[in-house]
């Protein structure tokens, strides 16, 4: 008998190997997968606005980088002694209004200039649903958790979704190499603050605009995320214990279907040495002074040396510069 059904996916598409370079913008599952190409120390970009979810605030991230257009201090807001942005995660938050500028117009500058040279740009949409914030008459990409008398809760409407995709098409497509290939994906992570029946209306507009817009684009695939949790896995015990998110399970299978559609085999066993040497840096050792754990950081050394000709300049700097640090004060 057969207890589920299994999605195939095997698309003759683009396969990334350690030169490429993957820029990714959007929600919270975004985060998920570039964590997962950043673990294997691809070259990764991920969501230089912080966490986004709707396809309005997708696109003006993406006007913003592509225009370089640097904020100002008039468009930033000062709220229970944090300078805050409308277009910008809550972590870009600081008691310091200079910081918070210059955190997000080095984000802009440094975004512009690594998706000049992306060879995978990953869009992930959360939903349809968008806050207008009431007294300026603008579209947020976050509420800060500001009282919702601020603002009134819309719908997108599908025909303005597909506009929104796009303009982050054309202008990604302008600004990127010729051979750039865009994905979509719908988050998998259900918000249910908005109920349920409202979640797949608004899960609903977006598939729809997406898959629309896909068509009409050549250099534009979907990655079917949504249908592998929903569809595929299928079952509550693949959530956290919120019911809402994906729990690792669900990701680490996710991931795999990505991986093995569009990484190149070639760098599979790279990518074990990489996951090797993560799991050394990890590993607990009590007694910091014996010959055994310097011979230990050694090793690990090591094997990061023999990994660097395969890997993006740099791309174990920080935990070789801190492995540096503890083989010198073992000693």
């Amino acid at each position: 008998m057969i207890f589920r059904t299994e999605l195939p996916y095997n698309p003759n598409s683009i396969k990334l190997d350690y030169k490429s370079k993957i820029f990714t913008i959007g929600s919270c599952f975004a985060t998920e997968i570039s964590n997962k190409l950043s673990q294997y120390k691809f070259s990764v970009f991920h969501n230089p606005f912080g966490v986004i979810f709707h396809p309005l605030a997708v696109e003006n991230a993406i006007m913003r980088i592509y225009s370089q257009e640097e904020y100002q201090s008039s468009e930033l807001f000062k709220y229970e002694e944090l300078y805050l942005s409308w277009d910008h995660h809550s972590s870009f938050n600081d008691i310091s209004k200079d910081r918070v500028l210059s955190h997000i117009n080095k984000n802009i500058n440094l975004a512009n200039k690594f998706l000049q040279e992306t060879d995978m740009v990953i869009i992930t949409l959360g939903t349809s649903f968008v806050y207008k914030l009431n007294q300026f008459d603008i579209i947020v990409a976050n509420c800060h958790k500001i009282p919702n008398t601020h603002f009134s809760k819309l719908l997108l409407a599908e025909h303005q979704i597909k506009t929104s995709l796009k303009n982050i098409i054309e202008m990604l497509t302008d600004m990127g190499k010729k051979n750039m290939k865009i994905f979509f994906t719908l988050s998998p992570v259900r918000h249910s603050k908005d109920g349920m029946v409202e979640n797949n209306i608004s899960k609903s507009k977006l598939l729809c605009a997406i898959h629309s817009v896909v068509e009409s684009y050549d250099n534009c695939e979907y990655f079917p995320s949504y249908e592998f949790m929903m569809d595929d896995l299928r079952d509550y015990r693949f959530y956290k214990e919120d019911l809402i998110h994906p729990n690792d399970v669900a990701i680490k299978y996710i991931w795999e279907k990505f991986k093995n559609a569009h990484i190149s085999p070639d760098e599979f066993s790279t990518m074990q040495m990489v996951k090797k040497v993560n799991t050394s840096l990890q590993h607990k050792i009590q007694n910091t002074h014996t010959i055994a754990y310097k011979k230990f950081l050694y090793s690990i050394v090591k094997n990061i040396q023999n990994l660097e000709p395969l890997l993006p300049p740099g791309a174990f700097k920080e935990e070789y510069q801190e492995l540096r640090k503890k083989m010198n004060d073992s000693y």
